[in-house]
């Protein structure tokens, strides 16, 4: 045979093979099952959601439209999404993205509204009919989307409907929240597309606030999209087999400083790192990348508020700490007014006043198949709101995460109460009582608890995102009895030897943890990643070269260790200069998952993934502007500060004073240059001024003039 030929039937036969492989192979299968928003009114069949969505996943998947305009769940109005049943079943979906609600908030003829009580019962039983399908189809809830009161062309009367409609869509959203948590283990997830639409009125059909255009259901195809890819799984035995998600660990500790343990963060040793002894910090730092300028917000709750988020605190607006509902924790100033801050923190709904509703973190890696896991400190939202509980933010379990920042006590045979010195309930560690009256120490009983909930992920087979958060070394300062002695036989008395065993208890509990990952052979598929949340308190040793302390606008205020280990993607032991702030963390840990196509309410994130100096590879924006922001009167006067390259700006709002620092030359920010370097000063002010306008930054008032201080100008 001819060497053509030859090859010609080599040709034909791979075809044919490849067709009968690519039959064989069976395609996802799609059910979009919902009302009008998934029926596509107000625009072509072509443009609507589900056709656009079929276009964005590709041939893989096969996606088909079981939409009725004005479709409620509530058996007894008409037309109802459960006349669509049969059909769903027949074609025997792998997924079924629900979206309903929007019409079940109607008054109108069919008064769906008087008939609420069945939304949520009808709905479970919506549920459980499709979980018992023999695909065992992944189901993803999806919140309704928003009613958009700024959409151009509003009568008065439709907007009027829309306001009445509003708080009524806001209820029926937490109940499928409350509904994607309880059916869980069916093989069900959360999809937010409330906040899709939210702050997008030109995505919305003009004069009509409700139903998207065809630009409106692009948005909702992406936000869909993207859920389906991260929750999709091999339909036949025939598909390739997908790589598993990797386990994330957030071990992140409170109040502990720079230089706060024995893993050098400086050039050089200094005496504090030769004082503090955490091996398991240094463990870390000897299989992973230990990050030299990582900084986070200058005190705790705006912190973590920019971690849920990939919000900057100026956006989110929760800039000091958080504790009961309505209530600042600001105090008084001689010159200035502490600005109207969100003192009631995150929230998961909207409509909470002076709180941040905001997309969290924990609930969009929930969405992609993890166990959330909180364990320790939450100090997210203020107490009596949704947000004081990680369980509404997104987290699967909770373990000892309430309002409050601090522990009532560190000892277990004080029940982790503020009792026995006579101190506000409020900081009593929650949900803990099997321990109380013991001998135990609270960094051991966390982390016992911790260690519980990775042995149930991996028993189970699911990727799990650990969220370790220590209240430990924050206030009340009480001795980890165990450890103490050697310090003190060291020389150190008083509170230094007790923070000292503080430390090393808490360096305890992450060799704890490391070593359980160790000992289920998934050292190797899981992230862990250290950072602290500030930096220390004043009655701390200062962290030397570094000036000021927690709160401060000072490095010794905001740079905070951070480490990661992820083996065979970060290399062991290496060192990384450039500098990140806290809400990289977001976009960060949501592309080690694989999760894409997400967005925020509001649609601005400001953290950047660091990924790339992760790997050492790819585009960084090296010389991008982070920024800071306090306008409050607690402990410290009121500043606005932001980092671009080597230069640092402060702008201090009583005084309206600008500081200007090299920190390659300065890092001690002892030489202020403001005036010797008038352009830099310049062009930091307008970018400071230009941030601060553009998230919608809350500024200090003036007690002279009773306005608010000016942004910063040269």
């Amino acid at each position: 045979m001819r060497p053509g030929n030859l090859f010609l039937v080599i040709a034909v036969l791979s075809s044919v093979l490849w067709s009968g492989i690519a039959a064989c192979a069976e395609r996802q299968r799609v059910a979009c099952l919902g009302d009008s928003i998934t029926a596509g009114a107000r625009v072509e069949p072509a443009l609507a959601y589900p056709a656009q969505l079929q276009e964005l996943l590709g041939q893989e998947f096969e996606v088909r439209n079981f939409g009725i305009g004005g479709a409620t769940l509530i058996k007894r109005g008409r037309p109802n999404v459960w006349s669509q049943l049969a059909a769903v079943k027949q074609f025997a979906p792998h997924q079924i993205i629900i979206s309903l609600g929007t019409n079940d908030t109607v008054s109108g003829n069919r008064k769906n509204w008087e008939k609420i009580d069945h939304f949520r019962p009808e709905y479970q039983d919506l549920i459980d009919s499709l979980a018992q399908l023999p695909t065992n189809p992944k189901i993803v809830l999806c919140t309704p989307t928003a009613m958009v009161l700024e959409t151009p062309g509003l009568t008065p009367q439709r907007r009027a409907d829309l306001q009445e409609r509003q708080p009524r869509l806001q209820q029926l959203c937490n109940w499928v929240r409350e509904l994607a948590q309880a059916n869980a283990e069916k093989n069900v997830s959360l999809l937010e597309l409330n906040p899709v639409l939210a702050q997008h009125p030109e995505w919305l059909t003009e004069k009509d606030g409700v139903h998207p255009n065809a630009e409106g259901y692009l948005a909702v195809a992406r936000a869909v999209a993207g859920h389906l890819r991260t929750t999709a799984r091999p339909a036949t035995s025939s598909s390739p087999p997908t790589r598993q998600r990797p386990n994330i660990v957030f071990f992140l500790v409170d109040d502990m400083g720079w230089q706060d343990t024995s893993v050098p963060f400086h050039t050089e040793r200094t005496p504090l790192n030769d004082r503090y002894r955490t091996p398991n910090m240094e463990r870390l730092a000897r299989e992973g990348m230990k990050f030299t300028q990582a900084y986070a917000c200058a005190l705790c709750s705006p912190t973590r508020v920019s971690l849920m988020t990939g919000m900057n605190a100026a956006r989110h607006g929760v800039t000091n700490w958080t504790l009961r509902k309505n209530q600042q924790t600001d105090r008084g100033h001689a010159k200035v007014i502490a600005g109207h801050w969100n003192v009631n923190g995150l929230s998961p709904a909207n409509g909470i006043e002076r709180s941040v509703h905001a997309v969290t973190l924990p609930s969009l890696l929930r969405q992609a198949g993890y166990r959330t896991i909180h364990v320790g400190k939450a100090h997210f939202g203020a107490q009596g709101t949704p947000g004081e509980d990680p369980k509404n933010l997104g987290f699967g379990v909770n373990i000892a995460g309430h309002a409050a920042g601090g522990p009532g006590s560190y000892y277990g045979k004080n029940n982790f109460s503020a009792a026995f010195r006579r101190g506000d309930r409020i900081w009593d560690v929650p949900g803990l009582d099997k321990y109380h009256g013991q001998d135990v120490y609270l960094n051991d009983v966390l982390t016992t608890e911790a260690n519980a909930q990775i042995d149930a992920a991996v028993a189970d087979g699911q990727p799990f995102y650990l969220y370790m958060a220590h209240y430990a070394v924050h206030a009340p300062f009480e001795a980890n009895l165990k450890l103490i002695k050697k310090y003190q036989e060291q020389g150190l008395r008083g509170h230094a030897a007790v923070y000292a065993s503080m430390i090393e208890s808490m360096d305890e509990s992450l060799g704890a943890i490391l070593d359980r990952l160790k000992q289920h052979g998934i050292e190797n598929d899981t992230i862990v990643v250290f950072m602290s949340d500030n930096g220390s308190p004043r009655n701390n040793p200062r962290n030397l070269p570094l000036r000021g302390f927690k709160i401060t606008p000072y490095e010794g205020g905001t740079r905070v260790p951070l480490i990661v280990r992820w083996p065979g993607r970060v290399e062991r032991g290496s060192r990384c200069d450039q500098y990140l702030i806290i809400e990289d963390v977001f976009p960060t840990f949501l592309e080690m998952a694989g999760v894409d196509g997400y967005q925020q309410i509001g649609g601005k994130i400001d953290g950047v993934s660091f990924l790339p100096l992760l790997k050492q590879s790819g585009e960084y924006p090296r010389e991008r502007p982070i920024f800071w922001h306090f306008p409050n009167t607690y402990d410290q006067p009121p500043y606005s500060s932001v980092r671009q390259g080597d230069w640092k700006l402060i702008y201090q709002h009583a005084e309206q004073r600008l500081e200007l620092y090299n920190l390659a030359d300065d890092i001690g920010e002892t030489n202020n240059l403001a005036d010797v370097h008038p352009e830099i000063r310049q062009r930091l002010a307008k970018l400071l001024a230009d941030f601060l306008r553009e998230s919608g930054a809350v500024m200090t008032t003036s007690k002279a003039t009773g306005k608010p201080v000016p942004l910063p100008a040269s």
